[in-house]
């Protein structure tokens, strides 16, 4: 598959099981989206930390691989929860940081609806350097 045409998680992918969605790519930014439903909670009934990691690491990927050559993968992902969710949406939106050739590091961002729930960053590798 061609990088730019990339638009929208695999079906039968881990992110098309989950529900989540690419709402816009374009080159060094990418925004998704995933509608809280009680399969997301964790047994206290907030939202678990997986879905927002799996996120912002499915969001990166993406952009990653969308905005520069190469086959690009995550190796390092850092999330910091900052306010729990229960229900509703969350947007993700990501941007490079630094790109290289053989390196990138992304930093994702994680609300529902004004409250910022999450941040993330990626250190992506490129396979094919």
């Amino acid at each position: 598959m061609n990088n730019k045409d990339m638009i929208q998680f695999v079906d039968g992918t881990f992110d098309s099981l989950y529900g989540h969605k690419v709402i816009d790519i374009k080159e060094k930014y990418i925004k998704t989206e995933l509608t809280i439903k009680s399969d997301h909670h964790q047994p206290m009934g907030l939202v678990h930390g997986g879905v927002y990691s799996s996120m912002a690491e499915a969001a990166i990927s993406y952009g990653a691989n969308f905005s520069q050559e190469g086959v690009w993968v995550g190796v390092n992902n850092n999330t910091d929860f900052i306010k729990s969710s229960q229900q509703g949406k969350l947007v993700c939106e990501a941007e490079p940081i630094k790109m290289g050739k053989r390196s990138q590091l992304w930093e994702a961002k994680i609300y529902n609806g004004e409250n910022i729930c999450a941040i993330s960053k990626v250190r992506l590798s490129n396979l094919n350097a």
